[in-house]
């Protein structure tokens, strides 16, 4: 029941690393299962992927019929650990934080319909936002509803476009905005299920996660300033089920990207690309430097408290009864 699809990518990372020389620099406890209440390594960008550029992911036949040790494998109650920014940021969550109407979709404000609507014809994901508490950190879940089913070729999933107000996030000081010059978001990626490869299914891993971070501000567009990439661990053994970046863009090296408390609009917007398979979003915290690299705190209050979520379990991919190898390395999840 052990067995695993090994996803150790090692030999085609390195096949791909003497191929090209590009890089893409900006993008503990128990096994027990992490009981939610439903409320990232960072470096500047040199490039930025299209929306609808996805990598190539390859595995192969021996890899995934192989038997790994899964001695190295990072339970959830790990991520806790993992978090470098949570400490000391500008603004984290509470269980009963209300989100509504300061971090939401963005979509094409020209168009009357609104993703998720019939007929609506954007690449937009339909998101719902919770507050959920992950290894004990209560993180902002940005939840991708899918609702195109027609499009097989992505299994419905679309881009996730999050924007967050700093109008209202920084309305008792609005002076402050103008001191932004570096914008931080502390993502968490969680796999639900086996990862999707060009040539077959992987283990429930986050085989790769990527997108991007920047601005919006007065109908500037500045979404892309930084990119985001992230996967699980993968070392020798087991893949994590989760992973962590920081998302980190210096916007103010860009004067059209900076906030500006006069402008009518200033937006901080993060940007998911498509994956295939089923992987939650959780936003840990936010930071904001100005250009000595000081945290700049939003202003106590800016999020209100008293929203209400149902509460969700999340459970470690190996635990018992999660997860059955078939007898030809293929894995089957119960729930």
């Amino acid at each position: 029941m052990k067995k695993i699809l090994a996803m150790t990518l090692a030999l085609t990372m390195t096949a791909l690393m003497f191929a090209s020389c590009g890089d893409m620099d900006d993008n503990s406890e128990s096994k027990a299962a992490t009981t939610t209440t439903t409320a990232a390594t960072e470096a500047p960008a040199e490039t930025t992927p299209a929306e609808d550029e996805t990598p190539a992911e390859t595995t192969s036949d021996e890899d995934k019929t192989s038997e790994i040790d899964n001695s190295d494998w990072k339970p959830l109650s790990a991520i806790a650990d993992s978090l470098e920014c949570y400490d000391n940021a500008s603004l984290t969550f509470a269980a009963d934080s209300d989100v509504s109407g300061i971090i939401t979709p963005f979509y094409e404000a020209s168009d009357e319909l609104k993703p998720g609507e019939d007929g609506y014809s954007g690449d937009e994901a339909k998101i719902n936002f919770s507050v959920q508490e992950v290894a004990g950190v209560p993180m902002l879940k940005c939840d991708e509803e899918i609702y195109d089913i027609e499009d097989t070729a992505n299994n419905g999933h679309k881009v996730l476009k999050i924007q967050v107000d700093m109008n209202k996030l920084f309305a008792a000081e609005p002076e402050l905005m103008d001191k932004v010059f570096t914008i931080k978001a502390e993502l968490v990626a969680i796999a639900r299920e086996q990862a999707v490869y060009d040539d077959g299914m992987g283990p429930v891993t986050v085989a790769w996660y990527g997108g991007a971070i920047g601005t919006n501000n007065n109908g500037n567009w500045n979404g892309n300033t930084g990119t985001i990439e992230m996967a699980s661990d993968q070392g020798e053994g087991w893949c994590d089920q989760w992973a962590h970046t920081v998302a980190s863009a210096r916007i103010g090296l860009k004067e059209q990207a900076k906030f500006n408390h006069e402008y009518e609009t200033n937006y901080e917007t993060i940007m998911a690309w498509v994956v295939k398979s089923d992987i939650d979003l959780y936003i840990a915290d936010l930071v904001f430097e100005d250009e000595d690299g000081n945290v700049i705190k939003v202003p106590e209050g800016a999020i209100p408290g008293g929203a209400s979520y149902e509460k969700e379990e999340l459970v470690d991919a190996d635990s018992d009864g999660i997860i059955e190898y078939a007898e030809d390395g293929t894995v089957v999840l119960e729930k």
